[in-house]
C-alpha cells in the first residue's frame, strides 16, 4: 500500500459534502484587485504514469516541473482506499467567524451547476484531510490518500462534455495552488474570501490579526448581527484600510486556506 499526498495551498473554501467528503471551492475573482491568478496542479513529471489534462506546462526552479491549468472544472479522484473524510482535522480559519454577518457563499461560487460558475469545484470523497500551518502562519490543507500497490491516484477534471486527467504513481506528491499574483497595491489575499459571500461586502478581518479569525479547530455559531455589531465592524473597517499595506503579501496567514462555514 502507498500514500499519495496533496497539499492545497492559497485560497480554497474547505465545505462539508452532506456526509460524502468534503466540497473544495477553488474561486476566481475577476474585476477584482484579486482576479490575477495563478491556480494549477503542479507536479513532478517523473511521478506520473500518463496525462491527457489539456495545457500543461513547465513551471518551477529551471522548468523542473509541470503545471496543468484549472479554470471552473470540476475535479474528483480515484483509486484511493480510504474511507470518506468526515471533517478536516486541525485548527483552520473558519469565513463564519472571521464575518459574522456572512451567511452564505453566494451560488456564483458554491453551485457548480451556477450560470456563470466561477469556482473550480474539487469533491474529495476519500483520504484524510489535515489543515497544517506552517512556520510562515500560512494554513494550508493537506489530503492523503492511501492506493494498493502498484496503481495511485488519478486525478480526474471535467468542464462541459471535455474530461481529462493526471495518473499519479504510487506515493506521488503534488500541489493545488490557487495563488494570487501580487502587486505592491494588492490587499491582503483572504479579504477576496469576502467577496464569495452574502452579506459579507464589510467584512475586513484578517487569520494575521488573531482571533475572531485565527485559526481555530471548531466554527462559530451566529444566530443574527446586531447594530451595534454592523457597527463595530465599519469602524474596524476603518482602521484596517489604514494598515492594509503594511501586511506582509503571498505565504502569510492572509494566503491560507478557510472553511465554511
Amino acid at each position: 500500500m502507498s500514500v499519495t499526498s496533496i497539499q492545497f495551498i492559497g485560497l480554497f473554501v474547505i465545505m462539508m459534502n452532506t456526509g460524502a467528503g468534503l466540497h473544495i471551492l477553488l474561486p476566481h475573482f475577476p474585476g477584482t484587485p484579486f482576479e490575477a491568478h495563478v491556480s494549477v496542479v503542479q507536479f513532478s513529471p517523473t511521478q506520473v504514469i500518463s496525462s491527457s489534462w489539456p495545457g500543461i506546462t513547465a513551471c518551477g526552479p529551471e522548468g523542473s516541473l509541470r503545471c496543468a491549468p484549472v479554470d471552473v472544472e470540476t475535479i474528483t479522484f480515484s483509486g484511493a482506499l480510504d474511507p470518506a473524510p468526515v471533517d478536516i482535522i486541525g485548527n483552520i480559519s473558519h469565513l463564519r467567524c472571521c464575518c459574522a454577518s456572512m451567511t452564505d457563499i453566494l451560488p456564483k461560487y458554491k453551485d457548480p451547476s451556477a450560470t456563470g460558475k466561477l469556482s473550480a469545484h474539487i469533491v474529495l470523497d476519500h483520504g484524510i484531510a489535515e489543515a497544517i500551518t506552517g512556520g510562515n502562519g500560512r494554513t494550508d490543507t493537506w489530503v492523503t490518500m492511501h492506493s494498493a500497490d502498484p496503481g495511485g491516484i488519478t486525478v480526474h477534471g471535467s468542464s462541459g462534455t471535455n474530461s481529462f486527467n493526471i495518473v499519479f504513481k504510487a506515493g506521488a506528491q503534488f500541489t493545488i495552488a490557487n495563488d494570487i499574483t501580487s502587486t505592491p497595491d494588492t490587499p491582503p489575499h483572504f479579504l477576496a474570501y469576502y467577496l464569495m459571500g452574502v452579506g459579507s461586502g464589510d467584512c475586513t478581518s484578517l487569520p494575521s490579526d488573531g482571533p475572531p479569525c485565527a485559526a481555530r479547530a471548531t466554527g462559530c455559531t451566529i444566530t443574527n448581527v446586531t447594530k451595534r455589531a454592523a457597527a463595530n465592524t465599519r469602524k474596524r473597517a476603518t482602521t484596517l484600510k489604514r494598515k492594509l499595506h503594511a501586511v506582509p503579501l503571498e505565504a502569510d496567514p492572509n494566503c491560507s486556506n478557510s472553511h465554511w462555514p
